[in-house]
């Protein structure tokens, strides 16, 4: 997928790195309940976790206001653009927030978190992943 930042992502290229695979949106108030501890976290185990947070953009009036929400609040973490809604339907994100627990061998090794996330939890899983 494309990020707001106009890179390419693709869980493949994180292999070997713990990821946090989330899916969200701006209109989704468990989603912003969950954003600032997910950028807590962020900030201080980027080096040791990757949060890559899909925004499902089929869901949003624009990107516009994808890109204006998170600057807003300053999330720096990964957010990539599911405008077709491919990925989160392979993920069957069909409640938002969901949050996948990828380890270093690429494999999802957590059960899904369906419902947002506290900073404490997600400490957790990153001790928990291999």
């Amino acid at each position: 997928l494309e990020t707001v930042d106009g890179e390419t992502i693709r869980l493949s290229d994180l292999k070997g790195k713990k990821v946090f695979l989330n899916f969200w949106a701006t209109w989704c108030p468990p989603c912003k309940e969950e954003m600032p501890e997910m950028q807590k976290f962020h900030e201080e185990f980027g080096d040791e976790v990757e949060i890559v947070a899909v925004n499902v953009t089929t869901t949003e009036t624009s990107v516009d206001d994808v890109q204006k929400y998170l600057e807003q609040e300053g999330y720096t973490f990964q957010v990539p653009l599911d405008k077709r809604n491919q990925v989160s339907s392979e993920y069957q994100a069909i409640t938002i927030p969901t949050t996948y627990f990828i380890g270093t061998d690429g494999t999802v090794q957590q059960s899904r978190q369906v419902g947002p996330m506290t900073y404490d939890f997600m400490v957790k899983m990153k001790d928990d992943l291999k």
